[in-house]
């Protein structure tokens, strides 16, 4: 049986960051993967994918959240459900 993948958006103290959490553990908890750029992105496919979408800047996978920080010049309005439609594509 295949559990659906639920993704909550959680502000952070940067106004260009957000937490997105996630109902499963990406990783191991404990452990994080942090991606600044798409190409050491490349062997991480949700990381590849996240930095397809235009504004995104930088991904950090902490065990069941995914932080991802957005351009200065971008606004989150269509951004976040981009970010939270690809996660659910590629995880669930």
């Amino acid at each position: 049986m295949t559990m659906t993948v639920e993704v909550t958006a959680e502000p952070t103290r940067n106004e260009h960051s957000v937490i997105f959490q996630l109902n499963k553990d990406l990783i191991p908890p404990g452990t994080g993967l942090p991606f600044s750029d798409a190409e050491q992105a490349e062997s991480n496919p949700l990381a590849k994918a996240l930095f397809q979408i235009p504004g995104v800047r930088s991904i950090w996978i902490l065990g069941n959240e995914v932080q991802v920080t957005k351009a200065d010049d971008m606004r989150w309005g269509s951004l976040k459900s981009k970010i939270i439609e690809t996660i659910k594509r590629l995880e669930s």
